[in-house]
């Protein structure tokens, strides 16, 4: 092969990788914005709806790791594919009728195909390139990610604003469709060796158990009311499960999570922070709910007061890089949560005047973008730089798996405290008090990072 026709092949496998991480950062993540136009079709309840909006991402956290390591053993250009067509699955079920449990079902879809995607995309990045090339595709991988959750609530409001919401999974299904004919013809590059160690579905099974039944807890408690049977049922099972789990991977060799990780204080408070950063993609999906149903404001409208978000976090990525290695990892770690902390101040006021609100959101969400920006590499590397060679791998998805759980549960958690505020409030207390409630994350975020992460670690 020539150097253009190979120069070529390139950008059209770069291209195909592109298009189907989107499919979940752009498309799948448009949740957080069209949630009530959603919620008009279905005509569900509340509760309903917020399980719909954030089990996407626990989808993802749960099975990544288990997806990883299917991908290591069968291929991860195999993997890809299906990644990709269970992300058309998941979306032609969401848009095909009214019925709700198909909404759930094609939502965890989507959380199961990005939990594909999002390490098996990495690993054929990494067969298929090296040095210089590898570097670029990564390069245009992360672009597709920041730019792809920034965009998502404006892009997703834009569609849903001026066409319809199903729009939105369309346009996935299309872009989906488009990846695989681009991957169709790349060969599957041989490994070396084949990684043959037994992985711990058991274990996975379990913790899914665990993180499904505190799901459930969080996000319908208030409607089935928070001493029903029904939620103590689910605060039973996640008791029980929790138990079992750890005393199951206590005993397991190769377990689902290594335990032992946790000894060392950089993955674990890198990690603590990186769950706490991401769980702000809650307060982003209650200002819209809010200021779509209280202020008037579109779909579009709303997703516009973002964009300047994902500028400055892009512009804040490379500068955190290079402070970091100037002065470690660890200022960064306790600068990126208190920049958000200060933000949500701003996005919390609302009690303003409409024009002077929308204008305070915006000025807060840059806020939170500057701390967010700044953290993005120093936390990785903090992460995994003190972390023997072998267990690398493990650490990243570990890491990885804090941010997905972490904007999942920030989902939950503010949107089912808006909606129960709603009960006995305004909606703009509700959204306000649903708000500070982050603030309060944010300052533990720091907490934990100055406590754990040691001074002159490795960034």
């Amino acid at each position: 092969m020539s150097t253009s026709e190979h120069s070529r092949s390139g950008n059209k496998l770069i291209l195909a990788i592109v298009l189907s991480v989107l499919t979940y950062w752009l498309f799948a993540q448009s949740f957080i914005n069209i949630s009530t136009p959603v919620q008009q079709t279905y005509h569900t309840t509340p509760g309903i709806l917020n399980l719909s909006v954030s089990i996407t991402s626990f989808a993802t956290g749960i099975f990544m790791v288990g997806a990883g390591d299917i991908s290591d053993k069968i291929g991860r250009l195999k993997m890809t594919y299906i990644g990709i067509i269970l992300s058309i699955i998941g979306s032609l079920l969401i848009i095909i009728s009214d019925i709700t449990a198909l909404l759930l079902i094609g939502r965890i879809l989507q959380g199961v195909s990005a939990a594909i995607l999002l390490p098996s995309t990495v690993g054929v990045f990494n067969d298929q390139f090296n040095g210089k090339a590898l570097r670029r595709a990564f390069s245009y991988l992360m672009i597709a990610s920041v730019g792809g959750i920034g965009l998502a609530s404006m892009v997703g409001g834009l569609i849903a604003t001026y066409i319809n919401w199903q729009s939105n999974f369309i346009l996935s299904i299309i872009i989906a469709i488009i990846a695989f004919v681009l991957l169709f013809g790349t060969k599957e590059e041989a490994k070396e060796v084949i990684d043959k160690r037994p992985f711990d579905y058991v274990g996975m099974l379990i913790f899914a158990v665990l993180i499904g039944s505190i799901t459930l807890f969080a996000t319908q408690g208030f409607e089935q009311g928070w001493t029903s049977a029904f939620s103590m049922i689910c605060l039973s099972i996640f008791v029980i499960s929790t138990i079992i789990f750890y005393f199951f991977e206590r005993r397991k060799h190769l377990p689902f999570i290594d335990f032992e990780l946790f000894r060392n204080r950089g993955l674990m408070g890198s990690s603590v922070v990186n769950f706490v950063l991401n769980s702000a993609v809650g307060i982003t999906t209650v200002f819209n709910m809010y200021a779509q149903t209280e202020l008037g404001l579109s779909s579009f409208q709303s997703g516009l007061v973002t964009v300047p978000y994902v500028i400055m976090a892009i512009l804040m990525v490379r500068l955190g890089e290079k402070i970091s290695m100037k002065h470690g990892g660890k200022p960064m770690l306790l600068l990126g949560p208190a920049f958000p902390a200060i933000g949500i101040i701003f996005i919390s006021l609302t009690t303003l005047p409409s024009e002077w609100y929308i204008a305070a959101v915006t000025f807060g969400f840059v806020i939170c973008a500057i701390g967010n920006g700044l953290c993005a590499t120093p936390g990785l590397t903090v992460a995994i730089l003190t972390i023997p060679d072998e267990k690398v791998g493990l650490a990243s998805g570990l890491y990885k798996m804090s941010a997905t759980l972490g904007g999942a549960f920030g989902i939950a958690m503010y949107t089912t405290i808006f909606a129960a505020l709603q009960v006995s409030n305004s909606a703009s207390v509700a959204a306000a008090w649903s708000m500070i409630t982050g603030i309060s994350l944010m300052i533990i975020g720091i907490i934990v990072a100055q406590i754990i992460i040691p001074k002159n670690i490795k960034a």
